[in-house]
């Protein structure tokens, strides 16, 4: 429009943009002009609005304020300027700079810097502020500083997930065009370069790799997730799991995607991530629909003989027909290819659910290594830890699934000590196919208790809707009454807990008294394996490929547990005789960076697989404990060891 000078035009677009009453001192700071000068323009202004339906309306005292609806005030400014472009998305990207200086850059702002900085009224800030409360719903406090988002970190990167999902959206970026340049810029104006580059590769790998499928409708979603999560974690902002170990064990499949992404982000952004860290991610690879592509049977026919064979003697060794179990067959199958790709390549995983599932779910882990072992030579690979708790989670999954077993916690206020102590003394008297963990106070009442049977507890727990048994410390024969009323099932002794005279069905058939060794002198774990090894091969009971074996397996695995016991093995192949060497030391050597005071050699040769989870049963029920093992080996002579488990 003519006759208007580009500080009156700049005036009608602070009027447009302030919806309340604001002083002329305000629009005077806002050009840097005098009152006199803004009274001027603002006359002149008055004259063009006579044919507007447009009003400026004035209040002594409170201000001025341009009266009129959004699309009156739309195609004035239109006339003036020629387009609507600066205004329309003034507000929104408005809104969005100061989002993102509240949510990404965790700034403290005030009102009256954002009204200096954007040139608007603080009473438009407050209405800015609360705009983005509600479209993000995050939460907001104000003090004397000025202005912060609060909230725990899931909600805040709730609020910063949707607030990226707007920012994209209005920008018109796709899931296609995530990938492209253009694309990225964009996400550059939110968050570091590396970190953008790194994340869009690793869902672009995701999208291409032919052993998962990501839905295409999930993609942009997932990315988002991922980019927003891993922000955070360079801020050291963590999010509670809120699922069980033996929750999380039904999402094994992409486990592995989930900690080997986080492993990449932290290795080149220098963060720090913990197990919960990986469990959160790997939900959310799950939530978004990333599952393994069982339909890809191009390698499986190579492999099938050997995974039925594993399949078998899983099923032979637990007493359990995992092959009739066709989903179990899928899983295993989709994840053993790239396992063994994996061991043939040298590449080695972390997995930090290893000693968790190793304590936790031992007869399993157990079991598995003895099935995986009876193929190593056929596929020229170990089996280290890591990859066998991964394999182990499919069968007990299975297990859980075919035998409905029950899921307890066990409570106490430090969730270590005393709770450690109660886990040992009641896994004696659970059924093989029951799971307990433990868990502390603070985790019980964050996290989902739907999936758990029984809450065993030392302290007395308020609100939690869950058969509760309270129970000392020490575990005495009334609490264990009391926790078999809820177990007309359970196999237990009446006996008082230490004097218990536990059956070995299976070991006693194993051991001899000319294997049982004790008080025996050795400077390390070497020279004791190999003291255990030879008198092993001069009576014919293992092959001469067992020595390495079992020196192999110590360089991958570790074989020593926390409560003072080894117990080393090797494949069943280069076992001749079922037997188990024992032997208790004088003194104590180091092994595996813990003190080991007896040493139990497996050797379960491969015509008595059916033996072997009814051996390591037995072997669990002594050496779970310190005390227990203990009362069997310490200061006491081999016939006693032999007479008490062979109750002869």
């Amino acid at each position: 429009m003519k006759g208007l000078n580009p500080r009156q035009k700049k005036l009608i677009h602070l009027l447009v943009q302030n919806e309340n009453y604001m002083p002329v001192s305000f629009y005077s700071q806002q050009l840097e002009k005098s009152s006199r000068t803004i009274y001027s323009d603002l006359e002149k202004i008055q004259v063009l609005l006579a044919d507007e339906s447009l009003v400026l309306e004035k209040k002594p005292r409170i201000g001025i304020q341009l009266r009129g609806s959004v699309e009156e005030k739309m195609r004035f400014l239109e006339r003036i300027t020629g387009s609507l472009t600066e205004i329309v998305i003034g507000t929104q990207e408005r809104q969005w700079q100061i989002a993102k200086r509240l949510m990404i850059d965790d700034e403290v702002v005030t009102q009256q810097m954002l009204g200096q900085q954007f040139h608007v009224s603080p009473s438009s800030i407050a209405n800015d502020l609360e705009k983005i409360s509600e479209n993000y719903r995050i939460r907001l406090t104000a003090s004397k500083r000025g202005t912060k988002r609060i909230g725990n970190e899931e909600e805040i990167q709730n609020g910063l997930f949707r607030f990226c999902e707007d920012y994209l959206e209005a920008r018109g970026i796709d899931t296609e065009q995530l990938f492209h340049e253009e694309a990225q810029k964009i996400l550059l104006e939110l968050f570091p370069q590396q970190l953008v580059e790194i994340i869009v590769e690793q869902v672009e790998d995701l999208k291409r790799q032919n052993d998962f499928l990501l839905p295409e409708q999930y993609v942009k979603s997932l990315l988002i997730r991922l980019l927003v999560f891993c922000f955070r974690l360079t801020k050291n902002g963590h999010i509670e799991e809120k699922e069980f170990l033996f929750d999380q064990i039904k999402m094994i499949d992409t486990y592995l995607i989930a900690n080997e992404l986080l492993e990449h982000v932290a290795s080149k952004m220098v963060c720090h991530y913990d197990e919960e860290d990986i469990s959160y991610v790997n939900r959310q690879l799950v939530g978004y629909g990333v599952k393994p592509n069982t339909k890809e049977r191009s390698n499986y026919e190579k492999y099938a003989t050997t995974i039925q064979k594993i399949l078998k003697n899983m099923s032979e060794i637990m007493q359990v027909d995992f092959l009739a179990d066709q989903q179990l067959t899928e899983r295993f199958a989709s994840h053993f290819i790239p396992m063994i790709y994996r061991l043939k390549m040298g590449i080695a995983i972390t997995n930090p659910l290893v000693e968790e599932i190793r304590s936790q779910y031992a007869i399993t882990f157990s079991a598995t290594w003895y099935a995986l072992a009876n193929v190593e030579g056929k596929l020229g690979v170990h089996f280290n830890d890591e990859e066998v708790a991964l394999v182990a989670m499919y069968f007990q999954v299975s297990l859980e699934k075919s035998k409905n077993g029950k899921k307890i916690l066990i409570v106490c206020p430090n969730g270590i000590g005393t709770s450690e102590l109660i886990f040992n003394k009641i896994k004696r008297i659970l059924p093989a196919q029951d799971i307990a963990e433990i868990t502390t106070i603070d985790k019980l009442y964050k996290k989902n208790l739907d999936n758990v049977d029984l809450i065993i507890s030392s302290i007395r727990l308020n609100d939690v809707h869950k058969p509760i048994i309270k129970v000392s410390t020490l575990v005495t024969q009334e609490d264990i009454k009391n926790i078999t009323t809820l177990y007309s099932n359970l196999f237990y002794s009446e006996e008082s807990d230490e004097t218990e005279k536990l059956d070995f069905p299976f070991l006693k058939e194993v051991i001899d008294l000319e294997f049982i060794h004790t008080q025996k002198c050795f400077s390390d774990k070497q020279t004791c394996l190999d003291w255990m090894i030879t008198h092993l091969e001069s009576q014919r009971i293992v092959t001469n490929a067992f020595r390495k074996e079992v020196f192999d397996r110590e360089e991958i695995g570790e074989t020593a547990l926390a409560t003072g016991v080894a117990i080393p093995h090797a494949a069943p192949q280069n076992v001749l005789q079922t037997k188990i060497s024992i032997v208790t030391l004088a003194d104590p050597i180091v092994w595996d960076q813990r003190k080991v005071h007896y040493v139990l050699l497996m050797c379960i040769a491969k015509s008595d697989r059916k033996l072997v989870r009814g051996v390591i049963t037995d072997i669990h029920k002594i050496v779970q404990s310190e005390k227990q093992l203990n009362r069997f080996f310490a200061k006491r002579a081999a016939e006693e060891i032999y007479n008490d488990i062979t109750r002869r």
